[in-house]
């Protein structure tokens, strides 16, 4: 990046107001330690799948360097915030 980013032209973050410079800026952008703990809580299921599924979901982890089971996790997660 050879462009240098003027944060003097920021007048806001996270919908809030920037103060006057050196004021110390409050970032409240992170999840209480309460929804951490709440997504972190899993359930074991069994799930019967076809070898073809199988396969795609371990050459994806193979690739991203992960276990098959999380990016199944995060794909039926991402299902279910979609339908919610």
């Amino acid at each position: 990046m050879k462009r240098k980013i003027n944060y003097a032209d920021l007048k806001e973050l996270n919908g809030e107001p920037l103060g006057k410079p050196g004021a110390p800026v409050k970032l409240n952008f992170l999840p209480s330690p309460e929804q951490v703990r709440q997504t972190l809580r899993t359930i074991k299921v069994t799930v019967n799948l076809e070898p073809s599924s199988l396969d795609y979901y371990r050459r994806q982890a193979r690739r991203r360097g992960e276990k098959p089971a999380e990016i199944m996790r995060r794909v039926l997660q991402a299902h279910a915030l979609v339908e919610a």
